[in-house]
Order: C-alpha cells, then structure tokens, then sequence
C-alpha cells in the first residue's frame, strides 16, 4: 500500500464513520422530536393507520423535514427520523464512489468498470423505489 492508498482508505473509513454518526443523530433527533409530539396520544393497537403520501419518495421527505413550522412537531419528527435512514442508506453509496476514486487513481480500469456498474445499479435501486 502507497501513501495515496492510505490516505484513500482513511478517507473512505472517515467517510463511512461519519455517515453513520450523523445519520443516527439526525434519526435521534426526529425520534426524540416524533415522541414529544405525540406523548399525549392514546395508543390504539388494534387499527392500523398509515402515515399516507407525504413520507412515500425522499424529496416528500425533505421538504416535510424542512417545512415551516406549521406542521406538527410528531410530523416534522417523523419525516427528520426519515432523512436519517436516508442518510445512512447514502454512506455506503458514497463508500462505493470513493472507492472508484481509489481505483482510478490506481489506473486499473477492470475494477473502475465493475464498481461503476455496482454504484449505478445502487442508485438506479434507490431512485426507482
């Protein structure tokens, strides 16, 4: 391993750290802020409601988490605690275009095609869901 793979490879560590760290505080936050918003409500176990359109694609998602205040603090909490799992789903997506990086920088090309392949199909997965 060269300098520049070590380097490489703590970017990519930092990166994947990082992601998780903040994806869990921004999930923590939405939690915390969802419970505060609904700690009044009485629990009804035997229907199931669900929370409709406005939490169906991340850019609903986004802009309910970033909404003015005029919508509920349980709402907003919901819609944070969503951006979180968004975020952690989008560390290993940066993991694995760092590491095209890596193998560009690396000149080996089998490898740039393969994993260019992999981050293609990850985001073609995650747009069309």
């Amino acid at each position: 391993m060269d300098f520049q793979d070590k380097q490489l490879q703590k970017v990519i560590g930092l990166t994947l750290r990082g992601g998780v760290l903040t994806a869990v505080t921004i999930a923590l936050i939405g939690g915390l802020m969802y419970l505060y918003g609904h700690s009044t409500e009485h629990v009804a176990f035997h229907t199931f409601a669900g929370e409709g359109t406005s939490y169906a694609s991340p850019a609903q998602i986004v802009r309910q988490a970033f909404r003015s205040p005029s919508i509920s603090t349980g709402r907003r909490g919901l819609a944070i605690t969503q951006l979180g799992i968004i975020c952690l789903l989008l560390t290993p997506v940066i993991r694995v275009a760092l590491s095209i990086v890596g193998f560009a920088m690396e000149r080996d090309r089998a490898y740039v095609v393969i994993t260019t392949v992999v981050l293609a199909t990850l985001i073609c997965s995650m747009l069309l869901h």
